[in-house]
C-alpha cells in the first residue's frame, strides 16, 4: 500500500468515525429495534450468495443496496451505519482464507458511511423538498448511495498500487444502469416489506435471485457463444490467409443489409453470427484448391462448392449454433434456382441466406482475387442489377444498391477508383 492510499484510507477511517458520532447525537433515544437484527442477517446471507461481474470493469454486482432500501427508510442514519457496516460482512473471505485486514476494514466503512449518508439525505428530501414523497426520496437516496460507493471505490483503484486501466467513463455507464436497476428492485422490496411484512419480503428476495441467476447464465451462454464464433473465424483465417477478414467483412456488410431491409434485432444478430462463420466448410476443403491463383477446374470447382455442406455438417451438433445453420448450408443458392447444394429458389430459400448470398458477393466484386480484379464502384452496381432476380434476390438487390449509391459502402472501395 502506498502513500496516498494510507492518507485517503486514515482520512476516510476519520470520515467513518465522526459521522457514526454525529449521526448518533443526533438520535433522541438509543432505541435498539430487534428488526436491526433481521437486516443484518438478510444483508449478510446476500453477500455471501453468488454474485456476477460487469463485463467491462469487473466491478461485482450484488442485490446489497435494494434490500437496503427498505432499512434506509425505515431506520436513522446511524443504524444504517451499523446494519451495512456488519451486514455486508463476507464470510467466504474467511473460509477461503483470502482475508486482508484493511481491505475488509475498507469494504465495511465504505459501505457504511454510504448507507449512512443515503439515508442522511434521504430524510432531508422526505422532510424538507418531496413532502414526504417516498417514491422520489429513495431515488434521491439510491443515486447518493451510489456516487458515494463507487466514487469510494474508484479513488482507491486509482490511488492504490494494483491501479487498473479503468477509465470513468465505463464507471459512469454502469452506475448509470445499476442505478435504476437497484432503485426499481429497492421499491419492490420497501413496499414487499411494509405492506406484506418478512414472508413476502424473503419470497420477494428469492425471486430476484432466481430471475438474476437465470438472466446471467444467459449472458454467460451469449458470451460463450461469441467465444466460439471468435475460434471459427480464427480457424477460417488460418486456412485460408488469401481470403483473410473475408468472414469479418461480410458480418459487417450483413449487419448493414440487415438493417436495410428492416430484419427485427433478434434475427439480425442471428444471420450476422452466421456470416462470420459462414466458410467454416472451407477447412475440409484441399489446400492447393483453396491457395489457387487461377481459375478452378471443373472438378475443383464442384469441390470447393462443398464447403457450404461441409460448414453445416460441421456445425450441426453444437446446440448454440445448429438451429441457424440452414442459412450456411444455403448461402449459395441462387434465387432462380440455379445455386447449389440444394437448388432451391426465391423464398424457399431462407433470408438470411439471400442477405449472405448478396454480401458474400459484394466482398468478392471489391476485394478481386488473383484472376479477378476488384470492381469499381459503378462496375459494383451493375453487377447487382444484371444479376438481380438471377443470382439474387431483387428486393435485397435494390436494397444493397442503395447503400452502395448512398455512400455507406464507400470504404470498401478504397484505394480503388469509386
Amino acid at each position: 500500500m502506498n502513500k496516498h492510499t494510507k492518507i485517503f484510507l486514515i482520512s476516510l477511517y476519520i470520515l467513518y468515525g465522526w459521522f457514526l458520532y454525529y449521526t448518533y447525537v443526533l438520535i433522541d433515544s438509543f432505541t435498539f429495534d430487534t428488526e436491526i437484527i433481521f437486516f443484518i442477517v438478510i444483508l449478510i446471507i446476500l453477500m455471501n450468495l453468488s454474485m456476477f461481474y460487469n463485463y467491462k470493469s469487473k466491478v461485482q454486482t450484488a442485490i446489497f443496496l435494494p434490500a437496503l432500501i427498505p432499512a434506509i427508510v425505515i431506520f436513522n442514519p446511524f443504524w444504517n451505519i451499523i446494519i451495512a457496516t456488519l451486514g455486508s460482512v463476507k464470510f467466504m473471505k474467511f473460509k477461503e482464507g483470502k482475508l486482508i485486514w484493511y481491505k475488509f476494514i475498507f469494504n465495511r466503512v465504505m459501505l457504511g458511511l454510504s448507507a449512512g449518508i443515503s439515508a442522511y439525505i434521504f430524510n432531508i428530501f422526505y422532510v424538507d423538498y418531496f413532502n414526504n414523497n417516498i417514491i422520489l426520496s429513495i431515488l434521491i437516496a439510491s443515486i447518493v448511495y451510489f456516487i458515494i460507493n463507487n466514487l469510494l471505490l474508484f479513488i482507491v483503484i486509482n490511488l492504490s498500487e494494483e491501479k487498473q486501466e479503468i477509465s470513468f467513463m465505463v464507471y459512469l455507464t454502469e452506475l448509470s444502469k445499476n442505478i435504476f436497476v437497484s432503485y426499481f428492485l429497492g421499491l419492490l422490496l420497501y413496499f414487499s416489506y411494509t405492506q406484506f411484512g418478512k414472508l413476502f419480503f424473503l419470497l420477494v428476495i428469492i425471486l430476484i435471485y432466481i430471475v438474476k441467476d437465470f438472466f446471467f447464465s444467459r449472458i454467460q451462454l451469449l458470451n460463450s457463444f461469441t467465444q466460439v464464433i471468435e475460434s471459427f473465424l480464427k480457424v477460417i483465417d488460418s486456412k485460408d490467409h488469401y481470403t483473410e477478414g473475408h468472414c469479418e467483412r461480410v458480418a459487417k456488410y450483413t449487419n448493414k443489409l440487415c438493417d436495410a431491409a428492416n430484419v427485427n434485432q433478434r434475427k439480425k444478430e442471428r444471420i450476422v453470427n452466421m456470416a462470420k462463420i459462414h466458410d467454416i466448410g472451407k477447412i475440409y476443403v484441399d489446400d492447393e484448391i483453396l491457395k489457387s491463383e487461377d481459375v478452378l477446374s471443373d472438378e475443383e470447382f464442384k469441390e470447393m462448392k462443398k464447403h457450404s455442406k461441409y460448414g453445416y455438417e460441421l456445425l450441426k451438433d453444437i446446440d448454440m449454433l445448429n438451429d441457424d445453420l440452414e442459412i450456411i448450408l444455403h448461402h449459395h443458392e441462387f434465387y432462380n434456382g440455379n445455386g447449389y447444394p440444394k437448388g432451391i429458389k426465391e423464398k424457399e430459400i431462407p433470408l438470411g441466406s439471400r442477405i449472405l448470398n448478396i454480401c458474400d458477393s459484394f466482398d468478392v466484386m471489391t476485394t478481386g482475387r488473383s484472376y479477378k480484379k476488384a470492381l469499381n464502384k459503378e462496375e459494383t452496381i451493375r453487377e447487382f442489377e444484371r444479376c438481380s432476380g438471377k443470382q439474387f434476390d431483387p428486393e435485397l438487390a435494390d436494397e444493397i444498391i442503395k447503400l452502395i449509391k448512398n455512400g455507406e459502402l464507400d470504404e470498401s472501395f478504397k484505394d480503388k477508383n469509386i
